[in-house]
């Protein structure tokens, strides 16, 4: 199982079905959020690769009220930071998050909440 499906296993209930790869679809209910893999790095040893991975993924919160956003992202960051365990079959050593930052897209009128983690596990 890849990353992304464990995630989103573990998140849909508590986001009540409002988490989606990449973009939000056309005329989503809000608050709702899209989440996208930024980079992958695997831990090599001289003769093999190790199944040791580090996967950072964003995480990007919308809502019509700037609270709102802050709601979700929390309920995400209280859901992964420092998780460790076996999630959708993906045993995870450690979640840790590396940042967050917050926007406001005037053309849309939604506020944003962008957090971003850094995922260590071990690939099968």
């Amino acid at each position: 199982m890849r990353l992304e499906e464990a995630v989103s296993e573990l998140l849909q209930d508590k986001l009540n079905n409002r988490l989606y790869p990449f973009i939000l679809p056309q005329k989503c209910a809000f608050p709702a959020v899209a989440y996208t893999p930024i980079s992958i790095s695997r831990v090599h040893s001289m003769q093999e690769d190790t199944g040791f991975v580090k996967q950072h993924m964003q995480f990007s919160c919308y809502a019509k009220s700037y609270k709102e956003a802050i709601n979700v992202a929390t309920i995400i960051r209280k859901q992964l930071q420092n998780l460790s365990g076996t999630v959708g079959g993906l045993f995870i050593g450690a979640v840790l998050v590396v940042g967050e930052m917050t926007d406001y897209e005037s053309n849309t009128g939604l506020y944003s909440v962008m957090i971003e983690f850094e995922f260590q596990f071990k690939e099968e």
